[in-house]
């Protein structure tokens, strides 16, 4: 379904001094200050109908990006990211009762927290031992394979967590402590997957061994106040089976309810790198999304990947959500015009790339190259160079978006905040 069916009407959303751009859409410049609220279109109905009941089951956002949306440059109070405060903004918005929205988790984010952020400004846990990257697994390829008797741990201001952690052939066991207790239902967690069920075969008949997957351990209520969560390879003495950490979510009272803006974000990677990365795409939706948010393309079109080879890129991508069982919308978000000079093509080649995209069934694209000033013109403070947004881009940012994705007046007499 088209988001272009709409007309005009669908293509207005007052955000500070501009307007919300859409594919197919022209604005004014600058436009009067108004009261209009986003028309929103109906490939975004599913995500509305989550938002309605977040007051009984959990609403999610996951977002695919690259270090625009993991926060390269933040290096503390990570609640201030756009993802931060989209979701703080989406909880005021939708008015469901006992959601928090202040800063709290793991230096102030209450979203999904990798085993390794890839910005280097961002604030990684505590590690011990023998660690390795994995750029394959985890939500946004971003966990670490423990060595023998290796951990991680992380601090938060949490009342329980999630621990996400991946199976694999040759997996080891794996201990969870909170404050240096071990609870009692994971006393020890084995992660090898062993071999496949019957009828599992490979091309040539023999069997084959399950590649693994992502999955959760949940802790029980911790109290208020803050945890250290620590992970370690507990594998037998003499074992050098590794085990696999994807990630941490801290909760505040609100798992299974609320609105929640996930992040499975990394820094460098593109479009194409995902669409050939099976496991990444598959442990980034095991989050469970109610809508998929995209904002890639700038890494892409500075690897070398054309305007026309990046929408054949998204195609693959698109339906490999659909091939992994996630039916819900997707949203395709079009950044700002990068200032990359003669590097790349342009970038609005690539947002009309997106905007094609909306011939599949269930994916929107929403253009904020129409709301989020051009990098080389840009007043200080909104960018940080080239490419990031600065603490004045966060906020634009995910003013943008909220207007776009809030839900609308007719929702327990909510309404759109006035223009400045």
């Amino acid at each position: 379904m088209s988001i272009r069916t709409r007309g005009r009407a669908a293509c207005a959303a007052a955000v500070g001094l501009a307007l919300v751009g859409v594919a197919g859409c022209a604005f004014p410049s600058p436009p009067p200050s108004s009261t209009r609220t986003f028309d929103g279109y109906p490939v975004l109905e599913p995500w509305t109908q989550a938002v309605r009941g977040a007051g009984d089951e959990a609403a999610n956002i996951v977002v695919l990006g690259d270090s625009v949306s993991e926060g390269s440059g933040i290096e503390e109070h990570l609640e201030n990211r756009w993802v931060g405060r989209l979701q703080r903004g989406l909880r005021e918005r939708a008015g469901t009762p006992d959601c928090p929205t202040g800063a709290a988790g793991y230096h102030g984010t209450t979203s999904v927290v990798p085993a390794d952020y890839r910005a280097s400004s961002m604030p990684d846990p505590r590690t011990t031992g023998e660690v390795t990257p994995l750029t394959e697994v985890g939500p946004g390829g971003r966990a670490l394979q423990l060595g023998p008797a290796a951990s991680i741990s992380w601090q938060v201001d949490a009342r329980s967590v999630d621990v996400g952690y991946r199976t694999r052939p040759d997996g080891g066991t794996l201990r969870i402590e909170v404050d240096g207790v071990t609870p009692t239902p994971a006393l020890a967690i084995p992660t090898g997957t062993g071999r496949a069920g019957p009828g599992a075969t490979g091309a040539d008949g023999t069997q084959v061994r399950s590649t693994g997957e992502r999955r959760v351990w949940s802790s029980g209520g911790l109290g208020p106040g803050r945890h250290t969560v620590t992970v370690t390879n507990a594998s037998e003495a003499g074992s050098d089976a590794p085990v696999t950490v994807t990630d941490l979510t801290p909760y505040r009272g609100d798992r299974d309810r609320c609105v929640h803006v996930l992040d499975a974000s990394r820094s460098g990677v593109s479009a194409r790198v995902i669409s050939q990365t099976p496991t990444y795409l598959a442990d980034s939706l095991s989050l469970d999304p109610d809508l998929l948010l995209v904002p890639l393309g700038f890494n892409d079109a500075l690897r070398g990947v054309g305007p026309a080879e990046f929408g054949r890129v998204l195609d693959s991508l698109i339906e490999q959500t659909r091939e992994l069982g996630y039916e819900g919308p997707v949203l395709l978000v079009g950044w700002f015009v990068p200032d990359w000079g003669g590097h790349a093509p342009a970038w609005s080649l690539y947002l009309d790339q997106m905007a094609d995209r909306t011939e599949h069934e269930g994916v929107s694209f929403i253009d904020l190259s129409a709301v989020l000033p051009p990098v080389a013109v840009a007043p200080d403070g909104v960018y940080l160079d080239d490419l990031h947004p600065g603490p004045r881009g966060q906020v634009l940012i995910a003013d943008s978006l909220l207007e776009a994705l809030a839900p609308r007046a007719d929702l327990e007499g909510a309404s759109a905040p006035q223009a400045p």
